[in-house]
């Protein structure tokens, strides 16, 4: 079945929804390794990112997402990434990631 663009559009911010979620986990449990119980602290949330991402396919796959409707998911994903990449990089005064 084909999707339409509106499908495609909902499924790209429902994965830059996701990104943003998963580089907050990320970002969070980084920061986790410089306070109390860290490894515990950094594992919780490494299985946190995992059960997010699983869950957000096996989800997606479960309404019946098509490969296009996952490919828009996973290109919302990778714009945030880059997004967050480059303004990481813009702070810290690295050349961005290209």
């Amino acid at each position: 079945m084909m999707e339409t663009l509106l499908q495609l559009g909902g499924a790209g911010m429902a994965g830059a929804a996701l990104g943003a979620l998963y580089l907050g986990l990320l970002w969070r449990s980084v920061q986790a390794l410089t306070g109390q119980r860290r490894a515990a602290t950094f594992m919780a949330l490494a299985l946190a990112r995992a059960v997010l991402v699983l869950g957000a396919v096996a989800g997606a796959l479960g309404l019946g997402a098509g490969a296009g409707t996952l490919l828009a998911a996973l290109a919302g994903f990778v714009v945030i990434r880059i997004a967050a990449t480059r303004r990481t990089d813009a702070i810290d005064g690295r050349p961005t990631w290209k």
